[in-house]
């Protein structure tokens, strides 16, 4: 065997490892996880809203350990449990999105639960059929927004701006000259889990974003095709930095992004990680993170229906001076990304939240 193939066979038994250390050994069907709820006979919103203990269902329709968007919002609530006092389950439906539908229905008709929380584009039609179907369950959508049905509340990231930030960055790293890893070339690398209308938004902020820098800075693109698929998102980003010349590249594919940010630290160049802080997976190599803060809304969703406050029947658009979206700056970006780069991101970030830059989406 080559070691083109061992190479190939490794990352993919790394992806599996990932997945299975975040998710446990069952099965790749639905799996489900229980937190235990903190004691229910707490006050004040611990909990409780006008119809009584929160006992809510968390739904992926993809598998946890994609260590940043599915995770973040199991981490929004975990801290549910902890803060609040409410009941959760989560429950997996898997890689196959024939499946999505049906294991969504299945939990909901059961009826062992008062709030269901869901996310994606992909879910919008099966969440408001059952909506509608199942009006004693409330809803809370994220990643896209479901408005004018009254027991559903939804929000959606502005992932455009977030990606305008990450596009300004890159194109800041390619053209530097501190870093090592830049090149001459003024060449950034896109890596899309799917070609769908949010991915794209997310490639509609980051071109944006590049062009406000250096209206001559290339964006390519590539698309895994699903979510999942960790050694071909490593190998369409080795394709964008070996025969496209690429010198930073935006992983935004979940769990395929890993294997993005594994390749570009394998070549000795940069990356930027997508929805929670992946700066420690490859330190020094991924610079920085588009932060989408799932796990922070899905939060302040769930204690505001504690409350008895959430909006429901209406959605939000959260964005940079909402602090839905931003870039992860820790002690490893302070540590690796130039003064002047970090300078002058500042500088944008400060315009895009006064609306002095206006991004537009293409949703």
């Amino acid at each position: 065997m080559n070691m083109k193939k061992l190479s190939t066979l490794g990352v993919m038994f790394l992806s599996i490892a990932l997945i299975l250390a975040a998710c446990g050994t069952k099965n790749n069907e639905s799996k489900s996880s229980e937190s235990p709820a903190a004691s229910s006979t707490a006050s004040n919103g611990s909990g409780a809203t006008s119809g009584g203990e929160i006992n809510a269902l968390y739904y992926v329709n993809s598998t946890l350990g994609d260590k940043s968007f599915f995770d973040s919002a199991q981490a929004g609530m975990d801290r549910a449990v902890k803060e609040l006092g409410i009941k959760s389950k989560t429950v997996e439906g898997g890689a196959n999105s024939a499946d999505w539908a049906s294991g969504l229905e299945a939990v909901v008709a059961s009826k062992k639960y008062n709030v269901v929380v869901v996310g994606t584009s992909q879910m919008i039609d099966v969440t408001k059929d059952l909506a509608e179907r199942y009006p004693d369950i409330k809803f809370i959508f994220f990643d896209d927004l479901i408005e004018g049905v009254p027991n559903v509340y939804s929000m959606l990231y502005s992932q455009s701006e977030g990606s305008f930030l990450a596009g300004a960055f890159a194109a800041l790293v390619t053209t530097n000259t501190e870093l090592k890893g830049a090149n001459p070339d003024k060449v950034v690398g896109f890596v899309g889990g799917m070609d769908i209308p949010i991915i794209n938004d997310f490639k509609s902020g980051y071109e944006q974003g590049a062009a406000y820098v250096d209206k001559d800075v290339k964006v390519v693109t590539s698309y895994v095709g699903d979510f999942v698929n960790a050694p071909k998102g490593k190998e369409l980003g080795l394709a964008q930095i070996d025969s496209q010349k690429a010198d930073i590249v935006f992983g935004v594919a979940s769990a395929a992004g890993l294997g993005t940010l594994e390749g570009a630290n394998e070549r000795g160049v940069y990356s930027i990680g997508v929805d929670a802080n992946q700066n420690p997976l490859y330190p020094g190599s991924v610079l920085t993170s588009m932060l989408k803060n799932v796990d922070q809304s899905v939060f302040r969703a769930l204690e505001l229906l504690a409350k008895g406050e959430l909006p429901l029947g209406s959605g939000e658009v959260l964005g940079i001076k909402e602090g839905g979206v931003g870039l992860a700056k820790d002690d490893l970006y302070e540590k690796n990304v130039p003064q002047s780069i970090r300078d002058k991101m500042k500088e944008i970030e400060d315009k895009l939240a006064k609306g002095e830059i206006t991004v537009k989406s293409s949703l």
